[in-house]
C-alpha cells in the first residue's frame, strides 16, 4: 500500500500474522504483517508478504493468545496511518479500525481436500 492516506475510508478484508499486540486505552493494537489470501480470506503464507499494517480493535484481546506469529483475518475500514520505528528507519504504516477480526487455528494451515465415494445428501 503506496500512500495509506490515498486509502481513508474504504474497508477492506486482510490476512496475515501478528507481529506486536499491545492493549492501548482505545483498544487493542496488532500490527500485521499482511499476505495474499486464498478464497476464505485466510493468508497464504508460502506466498511473499504485501506489507506491514496496524489493526486497532476497540475492545481488549489477549495479548498471550493474538501474540506473534499467530494468523489472523480482518476486516477493517482504513482510517489514516500511524508511525513506526523499525531497523532504525520511521515508516508510515496503513491504520485499519477493525470492523471484525478473526484469530486462525494454529491446525489449519494446510490445504484442504478430500476423496470420496457414494452418495450424499446436504443440506
Amino acid at each position: 500500500m503506496g500512500n495509506p492516506k490515498s486509502y481513508i475510508g474504504q474497508t477492506i478484508l486482510i490476512g496475515g500474522t501478528i507481529l506486536n499486540a499491545e492493549n492501548l486505552q482505545e483498544g487493542t493494537l496488532l500490527e500485521v504483517l499482511s499476505y495474499p489470501t486464498n478464497r476464505r480470506g485466510e493468508p497464504k503464507l508460502g506466498e511473499p508478504p504485501f506489507g506491514r499494517f496496524f489493526l486497532l480493535y476497540p475492545g481488549y484481546l489477549d495479548t498471550l493468545i493474538y501474540q506473534r506469529d499467530r494468523r489472523v483475518v480482518a476486516a477493517g475500514r482504513i482510517v489514516g496511518e500511524r508511525t513506526t520505528e523499525t531497523g532504525g528507519t520511521v515508516r508510515a504504516l496503513p491504520l485499519l479500525h477493525s470492523v471484525e477480526i478473526k484469530l486462525l487455528s494454529d491446525y489449519d494451515t494446510g490445504p484442504r481436500f478430500g476423496i470420496g465415494l457414494g452418495v450424499g445428501f446436504g443440506f
